[in-house]
C-alpha cells in the first residue's frame, strides 16, 4: 500500500518575543492592535497575542510593528506590470508603509484600479502621496485597469501570473535622508542614567565616552525608551523632516557622597542622582 507523507502545517502567524509588552513593563506600544481590520490582535498582561482563527492574512501588522515581532506571516504578494500594481486586488487595501516600500523597492508608482469597486485602495493611495510629498517623492497616480480582457497565459508570459512581494523593513532604512520621528529630550529631567541607550536596538540613542547622541535617522517608534525612563525625561514624537543627528555633551565624574562615577550634564554636579534624592544618612 501507497503512503504519502504529508507536509507539516506551517506555524499560525504570532506575536514573537521580541513584543515590547512582553519585556518592558510600561510599554505602550499598539501598532499591530490598531492598525488589524479583523480584531485578532489584542493586548493581554502577557504582550500582544494573535488569533489565527480571526487572522486575514492581510499582512498589515508586519508593516507596523517597530520591532518586527510578527512571526510566521508572509507579506501578501501583489502584481505588478511596467512600475504599476494591477490587479487582482487585496479586499484589504495595503498599510501605507508597505506602500512606500512598493515605491522604493520596486519602483512603483501608479496603480490600474476601478476605484469604484475599490475605494478602499483610494483612501490608501491619497494617504501614501501625502506622506510621499513630506519625503520630496512623486505622486502615484490612478490608470483605468488595462489587462482585464488579458488570459491566463498572456498573463503568465507578462511575468504577472505569480505576483511578487516586498521585503518588510523599517523606514528608516528605506528613506535614510528622513527620519519619522522626533525625539525630545528634557536635559532639566533626565539623569543620564542610559537606560533609554541600553533598550534601544536601533541605535537611536547611545549614551557613551561622555557624549549623549540622537540620531532621529534610526528611530522606529518603539517608545521602549519611554517605557524605561525613570524620569519621563524623553518622548518620541511622529514626524518627517530631513534627518538630522544631535550630541549633547556629558561630564564623568564621582559622586561626593557614596565615590561612584556617574555622568552628570554640569562639571559642577557633585552628586549622582540616586543620593540627590535621598537626605544625607538615610541611604
Amino acid at each position: 500500500m501507497l503512503r504519502f507523507a504529508l507536509a507539516d502545517s506551517p506555524p499560525p502567524p504570532a506575536v514573537g518575543e521580541s513584543c515590547l509588552r512582553r519585556s518592558l513593563r510600561r510599554a505602550t506600544c499598539r501598532a499591530c492592535v490598531d492598525n488589524c481590520p479583523a480584531d485578532a490582535l489584542t493586548v493581554t498582561g502577557e504582550g500582544a497575542a494573535l488569533n489565527d482563527e480571526l487572522c486575514l492574512r492581510c499582512g498589515r501588522c508586519l508593516f507596523v510593528c517597530p520591532v518586527g515581532a510578527i512571526a510566521h506571516l508572509e507579506p501578501p504578494r501583489r502584481h505588478t506590470l511596467a512600475q504599476r500594481l494591477i490587479a487582482p486586488f487585496t479586499a484589504i487595501a495595503p498599510d501605507i508603509n508597505e506602500l512606500l516600500l512598493w515605491h522604493v523597492q520596486h519602483h512603483i508608482r501608479g496603480v490600474d484600479i476601478d476605484l469604484d469597486e475599490h475605494p478602499h485602495w483610494g483612501l490608501a493611495i491619497a494617504a501614501l502621496n501625502l506622506k510621499l510629498r513630506e519625503l520630496d517623492e512623486p505622486a502615484w497616480q490612478i490608470f483605468p485597469p488595462q489587462l482585464a480582457s488579458l488570459d491566463r497565459g498572456r498573463r503568465r508570459l507578462s511575468g504577472v501570473e505569480k505576483g511578487v512581494s516586498v521585503e518588510v523593513e523599517p523606514l528608516s532604512k528605506a528613506f535614510p535622508q528622513y527620519q519619522q520621528f522626533t525625539l525630545q529630550l528634557d536635559p532639566e529631567r533626565c539623569v543620564a542614567c542610559a537606560a533609554c541607550s541600553r533598550v534601544c536596538s536601533p541605535k537611536a540613542l547611545v549614551l557613551e565616552a561622555g557624549a549623549f547622541a540622537l540620531d532621529a535617522r534610526q528611530c522606529t517608534g518603539c517608545k521602549a525608551c519611554e517605557a524605561v525612563c525613570p524620569v519621563d525625561a524623553i518622548r518620541i514624537v511622529p514626524e518627517t523632516r530631513k534627518a538630522g543627528a544631535i550630541v549633547h555633551p556629558l561630564f564623568e565624574t564621582s559622586c561626593l557622597a557614596c565615590s561612584r562615577p556617574f555622568y552628570a550634564w554640569h562639571p559642577q554636579t557633585s552628586l549622582c542622582p540616586i543620593c540627590r534624592q535621598h537626605h544625607h544618612g538615610m541611604r
